[in-house]
């Protein structure tokens, strides 16, 4: 039987986002407050194909790219961070300022990261009687994915996510 009273436990200011590469490395700062980091999986891992006779099959595709949006407010520093990069790349032309990204919710087990990130365009300024955000899309190529929970697992679970090959770590699991 589930034990529903297990509780997880979600802290934003716990989400940490770490930007490098030979150069630098950066721990972005500076989120706009309500949703402030969408991760999307470009190409799905799998699609339908129904023919016109009601065949069906699927499509398996291996490609793990990412859309990463950052929402900033307009006085990040991680927008200055960003910025130079994206100058730094437009000027190179080649890849020499692509950069590694990883994203944990420190408070869970969601870990998304990837060695190939690059900035793909600068987002929209804005200026008002309020602090604006800077939506900040960037893409990464060959990306882990693990989107995990908040709550230690109760034990059906635990013997589960083992069964499928799953190890967590100890502390969610006792």
């Amino acid at each position: 039987m589930a034990n529903s009273s297990l509780l997880g436990t979600y802290s934003p200011e716990d989400v940490t986002v770490v930007l490098s590469n030979a150069q630098f490395t950066h721990t972005a700062s500076g989120f706009a407050d309500g949703s402030f980091l969408t991760i999307t999986r470009v190409i799905p891992a799998a699609t339908l194909y129904t023919g016109a006779d009601a065949s069906s099959a699927r499509v398996l595709r291996r490609v793990k790219n990412l859309d990463i949006t950052f929402m900033l407010h307009q006085s990040s520093e991680t927008n200055d961070v960003l910025s130079q990069l994206q100058i730094l790349d437009e000027q190179a032309h080649n890849n020499d300022n692509l950069f590694s990204i990883t994203i944990k919710d420190n408070m869970g087990r969601s870990v998304y990261s990837s060695d190939n990130c690059f900035i793909g365009t600068t987002p929209d300024g804005e200026f008002g009687t309020e602090l604006s955000t800077r939506s900040w899309i960037l893409h990464s190529v060959g990306s882990e994915v693990f989107h995990g929970g908040n709550a230690k697992f109760n034990p059906d679970t635990a013997t589960t996510v083992q069964d499928l090959g799953y190890t967590p770590n100890q502390y969610w699991t006792t």
